[in-house]
C-alpha cells in the first residue's frame, strides 16, 4: 500500500507570463489532515484547482494511491474520488437536507428515484458523524454550521479518497467552527485524506496533522504540526525575519477628525465597529475572508444589501446619515470598490465617460446636454496626471489592463474632490508597476488632506501605506496598530487568532 493517498511533484502553472506555482511538491497521507496555508496570492487556490481538475499543470505529475493520474476536468476528478468543498455554502435553500446531500447522486432503480433509500442513506450519514439534523428539514431553516456540515456530507456521500476543504469555517461563529472541526476529525478517522485550506491558523493548528506553507507560488515549509509553531508558520508565510523594518508612510495625519463612526452593526456582517478617521490619515482595515471588510466599505458608503441595526456617523463634527451612495457622495465621500468589473467600470464606454460618470452635473451644458468636449478634455487630463497607458480618452476602457482600469476609477472619484476616500482592495489584480503608481496616487491625495480608509488583505499595502491599522475578525475590530507597531507578523497573528498580538 502506498504511503500517500495523493502526491504531486514538480507542479508548474503559469498565467499570462506570471508563474503561479513553481515546481510544487505536495503529498497527503490517508487518515491525516494536511493544512495548506499562505498569504493571499501565494498559490493555494491554484494548487487546489489543479488537484481538483479545474486547471491543468504546465508540467509535473500527480498520483492517487500510487497510480499516475491525468485529470480531464472536474468530473474526472470526482470519478477518481477527489472531491472539493468550496468556501461558499452552495446548497439549494428550498430543498431538504436529504435532497441536497444526494443531489446528482440519487439512488435509482430502472430510472426511478428511490426516495426511501435516499432518506435511509442520509440518515445513516447524519448518525455516523453525529450531526443532529432531520433529513426532511429544508436547508433555509438551518443554522450556518449545520448547512456547512451538510455541504461536507454531500461530498462524503461520494465516498472520496481525497477531500479538499477550501476555507470551510470562514463564515461561521466560534461555536459553529468547533462543530465543523469535529466533523473533519471524524472524517479523517475513517481513512479519508484531507487537505484543509484556511487563513485561520489557530484552527489549522487545532485540527491538522501536517502543515505546508506556500509563498509566492513555492513551498517554503512542509512539516508535521508538532514540529513547528504558530510564530514559525507566520514567519514562513511572510518571508521576513522579525527584525526587518518595513517601509513606512511619510505623511502625518492632522488632529482634526474627518469621520467618526460609533457602534456600527450590520446584520450578519458587522458588530459594534467604532473608529475615527483624521484628515490626511491612511487608516487601514484588514482581516481574513469573512471578517467583514467588504461589508464595512458598503455600510460606510450606504450601499449595503443588509440592514444596519445600529450605528452613528459624524463628518467634520456634524451628525449625518449615510443611508445611500448619493447621500454619501454629497457628504464628500468616495468608494473604490473591490470588484471593478462588476461595480466600477462601464466596459463598453470610453475612458472619458468612466472618468466623468460620478460628476455628471459638472458637465451639464446648455439645454441639459452634456458638454462632451469638456468631458473628453477631462479624460485626457486624467490620462496624463495618473499615467494611464491608453491611446486616448476615447478608447474603450475594456481594452485597458487591470492596473490602468483601476487608475481610471481613481480619476473618476478624484473628479468629485472627496474629503474621505474609501479604497476597497485597490491593488488587487494589478501588475507591480501599476501598484507602485497607485501607492504614489494614494500618498499624493493624503498629502492634500484627504482621509483614506484602506481596506485590504494585502499586508504589504497595509504596512507601507497606513498610519494606523484596525484588524477585523468575524465582524468586530479586535486589534489596533500604529506607527512602528504596524508589522505584518503581528497583524497576521491577530487576524488568525482574533486576539491582539
Amino acid at each position: 500500500m502506498p504511503k500517500y493517498i495523493f502526491d504531486c511533484g514538480g507542479i508548474v502553472k503559469t498565467f499570462l507570463g506570471v508563474q503561479a506555482l513553481k515546481s510544487v511538491d505536495f503529498a497527503v497521507e490517508p487518515g491525516r489532515i494536511h493544512g495548506l496555508v499562505g498569504e493571499n496570492g501565494a498559490g493555494k487556490s491554484t494548487l487546489l484547482k489543479i488537484i481538483s481538475g479545474v486547471h491543468h499543470p504546465d508540467s509535473g505529475h500527480m498520483q492517487l494511491d500510487g497510480d499516475t493520474i491525468h485529470l480531464a476536468g472536474t468530473d474526472d476528478a470526482l470519478k477518481k474520488g477527489i472531491v472539493t468543498v468550496h468556501q461558499d455554502i452552495n446548497l439549494i435553500e428550498s430543498m431538504t437536507v436529504a435532497e441536497n446531500i444526494m443531489l446528482n447522486n440519487e439512488p435509482a432503480r430502472a430510472g426511478l428515484l428511490r426516495r426511501q433509500s435516499q432518506k435511509e442513506e442520509v440518515t445513516r450519514l447524519l448518525h455516523d458523524y453525529g450531526i443532529e439534523a432531520d433529513p426532511d428539514s429544508v436547508i433555509s431553516t438551518l443554522p450556518n454550521d449545520v448547512k456547512k456540515m451538510v455541504q461536507i456530507l454531500k461530498a462524503v456521500s461520494r465516498n472520496p479518497r481525497l477531500l479538499l476543504l477550501d476555507e470551510p469555517t470562514s463564515a461561521l461563529t466560534d461555536i459553529e467552527v468547533n462543530f465543523v472541526l469535529d466533523l473533519i476529525r471524524a472524517l479523517s478517522r475513517n481513512g479519508v485524506g484531507i487537505v484543509f485550506v484556511s487563513h485561520y491558523l489557530a484552527e489549522v493548528f487545532a485540527v491538522c496533522d501536517d502543515i505546508t506553507v506556500l509563498r509566492d507560488g513555492a513551498i517554503v515549509a512542509s512539516t508535521s504540526k508538532d514540529a513547528t509553531s504558530l510564530d514559525e508558520v507566520i514567519q514562513r508565510m511572510v518571508g521576513r525575519s522579525l527584525t526587518m523594518e518595513p517601509e513606512r508612510p511619510t505623511s502625518s495625519p492632522a488632529a482634526d477628525i474627518l469621520l467618526s463612526v460609533r457602534n456600527l452593526s450590520v446584520r450578519g456582517g458587522l458588530d459594534n465597529v467604532t473608529f475615527d478617521l483624521h484628515r490626511g490619515e491612511v487608516l487601514g482595515f484588514t482581516g481574513l475572508t469573512g471578517s467583514g471588510l467588504t461589508e464595512l466599505s458598503r455600510a460606510l458608503f450606504g450601499s449595503s444589501n443588509n440592514k444596519r441595526s445600529s450605528g452613528n456617523f459624524e463628518i467634520a463634527g456634524r451628525a449625518v446619515d449615510l443611508d445611500s451612495p448619493v447621500r454619501s457622495i454629497g457628504y464628500g465621500m468616495a468608494l473604490l470598490t473591490h470588484d471593478r468589473l462588476r461595480d466600477g467600470i462601464l466596459p463598453e464606454s470610453p475612458i472619458y465617460d468612466n472618468v466623468c460618470m460620478a460628476n455628471l452635473d459638472y458637465f451639464n451644458g446648455r439645454f441639459g446636454l452634456l458638454d462632451e468636449k469638456a468631458m473628453v478634455e477631462t479624460g485626457r487630463s486624467a490620462i496624463e496626471r495618473l499615467r494611464i497607458r491608453a491611446p486616448g480618452p476615447k478608447s474603450k476602457i475594456k481594452f485597458l489592463s487591470g492596473g490602468n482600469q483601476q487608475k481610471v476609477l481613481f480619476a473618476k472619484w478624484l473628479e468629485t474632490k472627496p474629503s474621505i476616500f474609501i479604497l476597497d482592495e485597490p491593488t488587487t489584480g494589478v501588475d507591480v508597476g501599476s501598484k507602485a503608481e497607485i501607492h504614489a496616487t494614494i500618498a499624493a491625495i493624503v498629502s492634500a488632506g484627504v482621509g483614506v480608509i484602506l481596506i485590504s488583505a494585502d499586508l504589504l499595502d497595509i504596512e507601507r501605506l497606513c498610519n494606523r491599522v484596525l484588524v477585523m475578525f468575524r465582524g468586530s475590530v479586535v486589534g489596533e496598530f500604529s506607527g512602528a507597531s504596524i508589522r505584518r507578523e503581528a497583524i497576521l497573528a491577530t487576524s488568525v487568532s482574533g486576539r491582539m498580538q
